[in-house]
């Protein structure tokens, strides 16, 4: 670096810490201290398990109506007026620099080589979701189009499509392939580590983003990004030093909550004190029984059309509801002459029971399309049609029981719903389906009573599950982990159909296999998110040791254990198709 280049550095990053500290004391000045919630905002770094931090703990702090909503590939709300309490974003901090008053920042770091080889592992599971087909359009956001995968991802498509076309198009032999970190796939870790697209959005990425200088900081704000990064990126020069040291300023004085991706609970506990967001407060979350009691009306309605027939004298009266067994595992579900056996057993338990002819009782998975490989381990809806057929005057055919004085009806079918004791009514007693697949639970039931012109549906839901914060964290979590793990070996597995031989999947195990001077080579390209980070650590033990010795302070609230019993939660299914708008942005 010459000599006029350095000053000219020196220069650029001495007026922009000050102008940064100058807007930062505004912000602070404008803001109403005398609110009890000040707005909040999640500085979402990806890689760093900030999505279990985002969906798990904070979101459910929050009411629905104090929710910005999905943010993640432009603002959509007017910072200067927010109507809304909590946003989340891959965003820098240039984004607080159009806030009219200074919000509540949360920002969460993890180890920059990690961090690293995660974005690596990410960007191309995500690529072999659509592995040998076109990714799918649909109205939810999508992770190809969010920053930083809109370009990383975007790359490993190219990469996996060229491979394909190869194979296809004069029979080149399939790879096989050994390490998933060094192959002929897909550029391997080590130079993809070396790409210009990683070096703009990857490396560093912690401590760019924490300065509002990122290759994503929108021009109309900062349009000196593009020159402070690189002079940040001098190496031992006075600006690099002045820009490192105000990123640890601005990490301890004007980010109220840090969190550590390595020290993930214990964040957690920290920063729900730090933001009056008790653990033990009534969590917000999305109840799947409002969802279920939707489907169910709706099946309700095509089961009575199609038992209906054109003579007006015959009724129907059908009565549905939401259902699932704990012991019931999506292996068990994907295989056809499992799911014929389980339908089978459960509509003539049910026949016996009610009365019923065994096709009037009928079992769908909760898809709206009737496909079960979308429904694993979730909620099914199970329909018992009573059919009976009345006179000319409106009265009941003498050949037919009393529709009231029939115990096993509609209604009483419907009664035994209502008290919740669906399973030791519902089956007749020599049918042990509960040994076999586990406890029952009915999330939502209706029914759909009388043939008169102005019958109808009515459909309750079940007795909603309550849980506080720190068990809803637990809940969210299991079922994120769940749910990724099945994301990841199903996206793998299609690499594995297109190779000659097996894939292995990302592990740490597997991480150990790159040499330690790639490693090293990564470590030194985050210098400056390693000092970052090491200072990160050092100042989050001080938190943690400070609230420790301050005796006025009461201990604090600590998560329930990672064995929380989650089985009164909704399944991992169900939570899945209640998440909001974000597609798998980024963990």
């Amino acid at each position: 670096m010459r000599g006029r280049e350095m000053h000219e550095c020196d220069k650029l990053a001495t007026s922009w810490i000050d102008e940064q500290r100058g807007a930062h004391e505004r912000r602070v000045r404008a803001r109403d201290d005398d609110a009890q919630r000040r707005f909040l905002y999640f500085l979402h770094i990806p890689r760093t398990a900030g999505r279990s931090f985002h969906w798990c703990f904070l979101k459910p702090s929050f009411k629905d109506h104090e929710l910005c909503g999905n943010q993640y590939t432009g603002l959509r709300i007017d910072p200067r007026e927010p109507t809304c309490d909590f946003l989340a974003t891959h965003d820098d901090y240039s984004l607080i620099e159009r806030f009219t008053e200074q919000p509540r920042v949360v920002t969460m770091l993890r180890k920059p080589s990690a961090r690293a080889l995660s974005s690596y592992e990410f960007s191309i599971e995500v690529a072999a979701r659509s592995f040998g087909k076109e990714p799918v359009n649909t109205t939810r956001v999508q992770t190809r189009d969010v920053w930083p995968w809109s370009a990383l991802t975007r790359f490993m498509d190219d990469e996996l499509r060229s491979y394909d076309d190869a194979v296809n198009a004069d029979g080149r032999n399939k790879l096989s392939i050994s390490n998933v970190y060094d192959n002929a796939l897909y550029t391997p870790f080590e130079d993809w580590a070396e790409m210009k697209m990683v070096h703009d959005d990857i490396h560093n990425g912690q401590f760019f983003q924490l300065l509002g200088l990122t290759n994503n900081t929108d021009d109309a704000v900062e349009p000196r990004a593009a020159e402070l990064r690189e002079c940040a990126l001098w190496r031992g020069t006075k600006a690099s030093k002045m820009m490192m040291d105000y990123a640890k300023e601005r990490l301890e004085h004007e980010v109220d909550v840090l969190a550590l991706h390595e020290r993930l609970d214990e964040s957690i506990e920290l920063a729900a004190r730090q933001l009056d967001l008790p653990l033990s407060a009534n969590a917000n979350f999305a109840d799947p029984t409002q969802i279920d009691a939707q489907n169910v009306k709706s099946r309700i309605s095509k089961v009575a059309t199609s038992f209906k027939s054109d003579d007006a004298s015959d009724c129907v009266d059908v009565v549905g509801f939401s259902f699932r067994f704990s012991k019931l595992k999506s292996e068990a579900l994907k295989e056809a002459s499992f799911r014929e056996r389980y339908a089978s057993v459960l509509e003539e338990g049910v026949s016996m029971r009610c009365g019923v002819d065994k096709s009037n009782v009928q079992i769908w998975p909760m898809d709206s399309d009737d496909d079960w490989t979308k429904n694993f381990e979730g909620f099914h809806i199970m329909t018992v049609a009573f059919t009976r057929r009345v006179d000319s005057q409106g009265g009941e055919d003498s050949a037919e029981a009393s529709y009231d004085d029939v115990p096993e009806s509609a209604r009483a079918l419907f009664a035994v719903l209502e008290r919740h004791k669906a399973f030791e009514t519902l089956i007749a007693p020599n049918v042990n389906t509960d040994e076999t697949y586990g406890s029952f639970e009915v999330s939502a039931f209706g029914v759909f009573i009388d043939c008169k012109p102005d019958s109808g549906t009515t459909v309750k839901r079940s007795k909603n599950v309550r849980r506080n914060v720190g068990e809803q964290y637990r809940v969210c979590e299991a079922n994120q982990f769940a749910k990724y793990k099945r994301l990841r070996k199903n996206a793998l597995k299609h690499i594995t159909d297109r190779i000659d031989g097996t894939y292995e999947t990302f592990s740490s195990s597997g991480r150990k296999r790159i040499s330690q001077r790639v490693i090293a080579r990564v470590d030194e390209l985050n210098f400056l998110d390693y000092e970052l980070w090491a200072f990160a650590n050092r100042l989050f033990d001080a938190r943690v040791r400070a609230f420790a010795r301050d005796d006025a302070t009461e201990p604090l609230e600590r998560l329930p254990r990672k064995d929380f019993d989650t089985s009164s939660a909704e399944s991992g299914a169900n939570e899945a198709r209640n998440e909001a708008e974000v597609d798998d942005t980024a963990s």
